[in-house]
């Protein structure tokens, strides 16, 4: 039994060598069978004289012990070659379709060599301006779910001479993605540039933003380099200004309840794949050679999964009801790596707050009354941003515009023509030492 342990220990210690050997060559750009062929070498150049010295000390010697050496070494090997083929090596089979374009899908083919799929809503009244909305996520597009919606969720402003842009950001949707294989990974100065590219080819003076979620963060990034182009800013369920200072944003008490089974079948789905896990430590020493390995479509495909049983699960919820918005599944078009670099760039961002608090353009903070990220995030917006005011929508979650869409019109409309809000509102100016009712 002594001899059976101390064997599988010489293995353990073979394969942690192997995998070290399998990251370091990875430096050097090798496709995936040369470095798996070459952590073999690696694992039995070591796995071979350990095993020798627990034949030794097991009394064997001569054939006997040059049997056993085989023996082990012959089994690890081929437990290793199917392993490797089995749990890293196969390529898994795409089973998500890609999002369908909706009808009036157009591309902008912007300078800096993103191509994003957008749809808008023309003025129907004489144009004052162009509205650019901005999506939640990072890395989970808007057009997808809007072709399914009976109406877009912003396109009021249309009423008000405003042309509604949608778009879905670099990496997600119907827009190109990066290739990680060859180019430098999502970051936010990136999208910020998109936006900005946007803005010149449609010829605008000045934008109107509209922000959800972790588009009121982008709305935020994109005034801090442009302050001069922005006209007014509707930031609805805004994520953290400043993801450095937010580790944890969300309201424990936005997830609803469930059972033991439950949230262990959501935890597994959640669980990455031995592929993506190497991937992802591959990525520490070469970015290019993981990407090479691990497919955006197959970051895709599990995150997508974990998500869709995250939302119909609750965890959280985006109404103030365990109701799941009716069109919301199935995801599609999510963009794995969309997502992570952009928020992982987020995070190592400098503080925004000092610029500004130079910048009085006019901003309207909306939050539903139950929305699953946490009130003081939103309640940050409004002593950093000097022309911010903030309403809390009653009865609505995080998607203000499913819960409460006439009321989100009256506000923003209100907003828009310089009109007193027809909620109670907080405007930081009047009332600096206390802070928003909720």
């Amino acid at each position: 039994m002594r001899s059976l342990v101390l064997s599988l220990l010489a293995l353990a210690a073979a394969a942690l060598v192997a995998l070290a050997t399998f990251l370091s060559f990875a430096w050097f750009g090798l496709p995936f069978a040369t470095l798996a062929a070459l952590a073999l070498v690696a694992f039995l150049a070591v796995a071979i004289p350990l095993l020798r010295r627990v034949a030794a000390r097991q009394g064997l010697v001569g054939g006997a012990r040059r049997k056993r050496v085989i023996a082990w070494s012959a089994g690890a090997t081929v437990a290793y070659v199917v392993l490797a083929h089995t749990l890293v090596g196969r390529t898994p089979t795409p089973k998500l379709a890609p999002p369908e374009p909706a009808p009036g899908t157009r591309f902008w083919t912007l300078a800096n060599g993103s191509r994003l799929a957008y749809v808008v809503t023309e003025a129907r009244v004489p144009r004052t301006g162009q509205a650019i909305v901005l999506h939640d996520g990072p890395g989970v597009p808007a057009l997808p779910l809007l072709q399914r919606l009976p109406s877009r969720p912003y396109d009021f402003l249309a009423d008000h001479g405003y042309d509604v842009y949608y778009y879905d950001q670099l990496g997600s949707g119907l827009s190109s993605r990066i290739d990680l294989g060859r180019e430098p990974p999502y970051t936010v100065r990136r999208h910020v540039e998109d936006l900005e590219e946007i803005r010149r080819t449609l010829g605008a003076r000045q934008l109107f933003l509209v922000g959800e979620g972790w588009g009121a963060s982008l709305a935020v990034q994109y005034l801090v380099r442009h302050p001069d182009r922005v006209a007014k800013m509707l930031l609805v369920s805004p994520a953290p200004l400043w993801y450095g200072a937010w580790p944890e944003y969300l309201d424990p008490a936005a997830r609803a309840r469930i059972g033991d089974v439950e949230a262990t079948a959501l935890a597994l789905l959640q669980r990455p794949t031995l592929r993506l896990i190497l991937g992802r430590m591959m990525e520490d020493f070469n970015p290019r050679v993981a990407h090479a390995i691990v497919k955006d479509w197959e970051a895709d495909g599990w995150w997508t999964r974990a998500q869709e049983e995250a939302l119909r699960l609750g965890q959280p919820r985006l109404t103030c009801s365990s109701e799941l918005p009716s069109g919301l599944l199935p995801l599609t078009g999510l963009g794995f790596f969309a997502h992570s670099y952009t928020l992982r760039d987020a995070q190592r961002l400098a503080d925004p707050r000092p610029a500004l608090g130079r910048i009085a353009v006019p901003v309207l903070v909306v939050r539903g009354s139950c929305d699953y990220i946490d009130w003081r995030v939103s309640y940050e917006y409004l002593t950093a941003l000097p022309g911010a005011r903030y309403v809390a929508i009653p009865a609505a979650g995080h998607l203000v515009w499913y819960d409460q869409p006439r009321l989100l019109a009256e506000v923003a409309a209100a907003f828009v023509r310089n009109e007193a809000l027809p909620l109670e509102f907080y405007d930081p100016s009047r009332a600096p030492r206390s802070a928003p009712r909720q």
